[in-house]
């Protein structure tokens, strides 16, 4: 009978230790679960400097150093530069120059599909060369890609499309904001897959950082199963902040990219390594949204 008190009471006092040595408040653990899918989802940034002076960088320091904080958080960025400030900004060629050094692809953007040629030229004779993306164009134009395009003995050719466009001037209705990852087969029947097609649309989604997150929640929940999803964000170089967006800066960009890499399905890429992505993992086409 004394036995079996001892015991109780060395229970109760184990017991008691025990409970005296756990905190009285569990942390808060902010992560996002872990989950099974096989689809990886790669998120890509953009913007694009326009022939208007108004578009162009405020401060050529004060982009490159956006440049160079998100690209070492994790960010691919790809730019496009069209053909007035390539030529007309007296800090261009640094610009590109210098983010090049970082990792920035530099893709081809331009409102004449003529100046194709001429910006590849430009780039490839400030030591960068271009990726194959065309960046941003209108959709009626598809069938009109030219194989390559010539400039001063320089040949350029178009593999992935994006920023497709059914009007010009970004006005409600025009810009095509799907999730998409496909080889369309003509102008009239663009959101056909096409098995055999020579050029890959990427479409980015909205580009806004609410939308990214989104789609990274429904993917984890196991909607949209595909092998190989791509999204693009898209921040105005004028100001440094996510398109049409008046908060979403730099700040709100970098804790973007933490929480999005709590998912261990999220990869960081330039739109022309996303395409490559797609490639590799079989092509399966997918069309999210319009």
């Amino acid at each position: 009978m004394k036995k079996l008190i001892i015991v109780i009471l060395a229970l109760f006092v184990l017991s008691a230790c025990a409970t005296s040595a756990a905190p009285t408040r569990p942390p808060v653990v902010e992560s996002v679960p872990a989950t099974a899918t096989g689809t990886t989802l790669y998120i890509s940034a953009t913007m694009h400097i326009e022939t208007k002076s108004d578009s162009w960088p405020a401060d050529k320091e004060a982009f490159l150093s956006f440049l160079q904080q998100t690209t070492d958080a994790g960010i691919h960025w790809s730019i496009g530069g069209d053909i007035g400030w390539l030529e007309s900004a007296e800090d261009a060629q640094e610009i590109v120059q210098r983010s090049a050094a970082m990792g920035v692809q530099w893709d081809i953007h331009a409102h004449n599909p003529d100046d194709f040629g001429k910006i590849a030229y430009i780039l490839n004779s400030w030591g960068v060369t271009p990726t194959n993306v065309v960046s941003g164009f209108l959709i009626q134009n598809f069938d009109s890609l030219q194989a390559s395009y010539s400039y001063q003995g320089m040949s350029w050719s178009p593999q992935v499309i994006w920023g497709g466009v059914v009007c010009a001037g970004h006005k409600p209705g025009c810009d095509d904001s799907s999730i998409s990852l496909y080889r369309p087969t003509s102008s009239s029947q663009f959101e056909l897959h096409n098995p055999n097609g020579n050029i890959i649309k990427l479409g980015g989604g909205s580009h806004q950082l609410a939308d990214a997150e989104l789609l990274a929640a429904q993917i984890a929940n196991g909607q949209y199963p595909y092998p190989v999803i791509g999204y693009t964000i898209m921040v105005e170089p004028e100001t440094l902040r996510i398109a049409t967006s008046s908060t979403d800066d730099l700040n709100a960009i970098l804790a973007f990219v933490e929480r999005m890499n709590q998912y261990p399905f999220v990869r960081w890429a330039t739109i022309q390594g996303t395409a490559n992505a797609w490639v590799s993992a079989g092509e399966v086409p997918f069309q999210i949204g319009e």
